[in-house]
């Protein structure tokens, strides 16, 4: 019996020693792929360590090559065009004709322009002896007569009172003696005024005549300058850029004859580009330019200016590139691809890695923990302050180091603490 019975606890320790092992494997099994399936849920992210180095900003922009100096020359006054000896894209020298206007209209106002003048001419003849004879004459004998006459009612006034002082005049004689004289007195002031007034008026009506025969000599170089224009010729060696009117179209002031880029003063590459990549370019930046009719030849170059696009003002702005003027004939097309150096930092991030939220720029920093059954990984959520960026890292100037791993990337949104799984 003894022995039936130390069998059956033998059996009885195997059975529960089996159901054991049995149990903790199906547990472990369980809870491997309980894990498994749960890291299929958790968002997979990439990681970086901050870096040094700098900050590279880049700017790119189309645009086209355009003659430093650009030649144009408008009519003052409508003339139709007789003929058109250039097209757009012609070489040109300095004197050649480019094309003839019928200046018949122009003579007619020449001849006009010419007998006013000669009219005006012949006024202000006229004018300046009136003023200088028989006018001025007049006006100084009734001033001289006034004062005779002023000079004599003084001297009756003198007499009546020393008359009057002795009892030989009466009161009243000696009043009216005093009357002429005050009368005399405005009578010469009248007179002297109104020979002021004749000397001022004669002299401005002789400036204004001036005045109106310098208009008109102006008026007669322009029309003569205008009735050379017959013949229009090219004012430098160059390229035709621009024809704005044809053989019997009439050319008028709103636009010129022509355009002509002047290839002996250089060659410049006018780029547009957003006005936000183009806030930290200034003159002297170097840029890359590839001109596509060159087969993507690049060409080196620096910046002069930055100013406003006309067209797109607050949107767009224009990057004024100065360029060798090699190879080059104006109106080609390419790309300026501009770099500047904006500065170092010790601790820079990818701009994917920012977030951002009501209390400022944040990162995720990746945490590492030991599990039971291997490392698990989690996030924390770290507020940072940022300095200067460019189109790929940001400078972070505090709330991590260059030991942290910031997390640069994540399939899923990321809270603090959630757990994650790298996606290498």
């Amino acid at each position: 019996m003894k022995g039936l019975e130390e069998g059956a606890n033998i059996r009885r320790s195997k059975i529960i020693g089996r159901t054991t092992v049995v149990f903790l494997t199906v547990m472990l099994l369980l809870t491997f792929f309980s894990r498994t399936i749960n890291n299929f849920t958790l968002p997979k992210v990439t990681y970086e360590n901050p870096s040094n180095g700098a900050l590279i900003k880049e700017a790119s922009g189309i645009g086209n090559v355009q003659a430093r100096i650009i030649h144009d020359l408008y009519v003052r006054s409508s003339m139709k065009v007789t003929g058109v000896m250039v097209e757009v894209g012609d070489l040109v020298k300095a004197g050649q004709a480019i094309l003839t206007l019928d200046t018949t209209d122009i003579e007619n106002q020449l001849k006009d322009e010419r007998d006013k003048l000669t009219q005006r001419k012949l006024n202000l003849e006229k004018l300046v002896e009136a003023s200088s004879s028989n006018n001025l004459l007049n006006q100084n004998k009734s001033v001289l007569t006034a004062q005779q006459n002023l000079n004599k009612a003084q001297k009756n006034y003198e007499n009546s009172k020393t008359l009057y002082e002795v009892g030989a005049v009466s009161a009243a004689e000696l009043a009216d003696a005093k009357a002429n004289l005050e009368s005399a007195q405005i009578d010469y002031d009248i007179a002297e005024n109104n020979r002021d007034k004749a000397m001022k008026d004669d002299q401005r009506d002789i400036e204004s005549i001036k005045l109106d025969i310098d208009i008109a000599e102006r008026k007669i170089a322009e029309l003569t300058k205008e009735l050379n224009m017959s013949t229009v010729a090219a004012p430098s060696d160059g390229i035709v850029t621009d024809l704005y009117f044809s053989t019997g179209m009439t050319a008028n002031t709103s636009q010129p004859l022509y355009k002509i880029a002047d290839i002996s003063g250089g060659f410049q590459f006018v780029a547009t580009v957003n006005t936000t990549a183009a806030e930290f370019l200034g003159a002297g930046d170097t840029a890359e330019i590839s001109i596509s009719s060159l087969s993507g030849r690049t060409i080196q170059g620096k910046v002069t200016q930055v100013r406003d696009n006309q067209q797109q003002m607050g949107v767009k702005k224009d990057v004024i590139i100065d360029i060798p003027v090699d190879g080059l004939v104006g109106g080609e097309v390419g790309t300026a691809n501009i770099r500047k150096n904006i500065g170092s930092h010790n601790v820079l991030v990818s701009n994917s890695a920012l977030g951002q939220d009501a209390s400022g720029y944040f990162v995720y920093v990746l945490k590492d923990n030991k599990g039971p059954l291997g490392n698990e990984f989690s996030v924390e959520k770290v507020t940072i302050s940022i300095g200067d960026s460019d189109n790929l890292k940001t400078a972070i100037l505090s709330g991590i180091s260059a030991n942290d791993k910031v997390v640069s990337n994540s399939d899923k949104p990321l809270s603090d603490g959630s757990r994650v799984l790298l996606a290498n």
